[in-house]
């Protein structure tokens, strides 16, 4: 478009002469004109589109989110419908677990608590897929007794605290919410960061030393942004067992 611009005088000024000699004089000075202006428009455009097409290439970038589990691992499994445990024999079946699977999002310089999460609202405590909690053993959140299977679970964050929703719907878009098929609710203690947590991280921590006379126990932490909220868990057993 640009050399179109500057040929139209050109072509306007050829036509202005009448006398053949200055008719040629004209064409050589025009076309003097002619290169010189197109190598003014051609040059700084050189740098522009070698940096367009540097920036036109692919190039990796880190997605707004991932995926992202934690376990506690036992010594043994449930065996007899869950009755009877089977100490240090794991090989057909692989160890007892609990275990969390969640979309991991990023906080990319964003306010999360009260920002990005409000208070006040249920959050599907993750990204993407709803976040699920597999038990192969009865535990307890809390007060809460939740037993062997597959839940998802949700958070209700406020400024002084939050709470852990149990629910037993499963497999469906994180925000995709029934309150009617919740288990139950479980206050979590919130504590500030030392350090900014740039992911959400769901953490199983296990309580040590267990003496032969407990049962495994430990915290469940939901940390992301400047907070961290908890609550303790422990494995149930049957009395007598």
């Amino acid at each position: 478009m640009i050399h179109l611009i500057r040929v139209r005088p050109v072509v306007a000024v050829i036509h202005s002469f009448g006398a053949p000699s200055t008719r040629e004089s004209a064409m050589r000075l025009c076309s003097a004109l002619f290169v010189s202006l197109s190598l003014i428009s051609i040059a700084p455009s050189l740098p522009g589109r070698a940096l367009h097409a540097q920036m036109s290439e692919p190039r990796p970038v880190v997605a707004a989110s991932g995926r992202a589990s934690t376990s506690v691992s036992f010594d043994g499994r449930l065996m007899a419908g869950g009755s009877t445990w089977l100490n240090r024999s794991t090989s057909h079946s692989g160890p007892a677990r609990i275990t969390l699977d969640y979309g991991q999002p990023h906080s990319r310089g964003r306010a999360i608590f009260g920002g990005l999460v409000p208070y006040g609202q249920v959050w599907r405590l993750g990204a993407n897929m709803a976040t699920h909690l597999t038990l192969d053993l009865n535990i307890q959140i809390g007060e809460l007794d939740v037993t062997r299977g597959m839940y998802t679970l949700y958070l209700l964050p406020r400024e002084d605290g939050a709470v852990l929703i149990v629910n037993r719907q499963t497999r469906q878009w994180g925000t995709e919410y029934d309150a009617s098929m919740d288990l139950g609710r479980v206050p979590l203690s919130r504590r500030a960061l030392p350090e900014t947590a740039q992911s959400l991280t769901l953490t199983l921590e296990p309580s040590f030393p267990q003496s032969d006379a407990e049962l495994p126990s430990g915290t469940l932490r939901i940390a992301w942004g400047g907070v961290e909220y908890s609550a303790e868990w422990k494995v149930t057993w049957p009395e007598g067992q």
